[in-house]
């Protein structure tokens, strides 16, 4: 085999592991977006990472679906998946979780009962070890101030803490330091800054 001939061969393998890697790593980030979507917020480190990686795979798919030769309507439609997430990434992070959000609201239910559960425990004076996954949600620390209960999940912004709240009856005044958006029920979305 000639030089010609390899060099073209590595060419060839090098085209294939990127029109077939691409796309799979490309469809894994997208469902890997499913869960800082849905989370309660998201923290700035994470934040550059997981914006950079998306607009990053973004980059290269569009680069993949307009060197295919005929363009794919559903290719293209696929990618702006990205540019969408980007925003959504940078909406989440700017202004905190959305109570609105569908992603959020989807995990919230799925995690309502395991909520519900720890909540009493927590009022029971015998609190879950932590950090531990309470349903869809990893919780960092769990603050019990009876009768509310504080499930800090997940960074905000820079120093700023998200998670949930559980706090039967009516809302106090005085929150000077925390914001609350309800969900539903003795429920609310949880942004306590630092």
């Amino acid at each position: 085999m000639s030089r010609e001939d390899r060099r073209n061969l590595l060419r060839d393998r090098v085209r294939l592991l990127f029109e077939r890697g691409v796309p799979a790593l490309a469809a894994g980030w997208l469902l890997f977006l499913l869960m800082p979507l849905s989370s309660t917020g998201l923290a700035f480190p994470s934040f550059l990472f997981v914006f950079g990686l998306t607009v990053l795979l973004g980059t290269l798919s569009l680069g993949l679906v307009l060197t295919r030769q005929p363009v794919k309507h559903s290719s293209v439609v696929g990618w702006l998946l990205y540019p969408l997430a980007a925003v959504w990434l940078l909406v989440l992070f700017l202004s905190s979780q959305s109570p609105v959000n569908p992603l959020f609201r989807l995990r919230f239910y799925l995690s309502r009962p395991a909520l519900e559960d720890a909540t009493r425990s927590a009022l029971s004076q015998a609190p879950l070890a932590t950090p531990a996954w309470i349903g869809l949600f990893p919780v960092r620390r769990i603050d019990a101030y009876p009768p509310e209960v504080r499930f800090i999940s997940d960074g905000c912004g820079v120093l700023d803490e998200c998670g949930l709240i559980s706090i039967p009856g009516p809302i106090l005044a005085g929150r000077s330091k925390t914001r609350v958006k309800h969900l539903e029920g003795a429920w609310y979305h949880l942004y306590s800054v630092f």
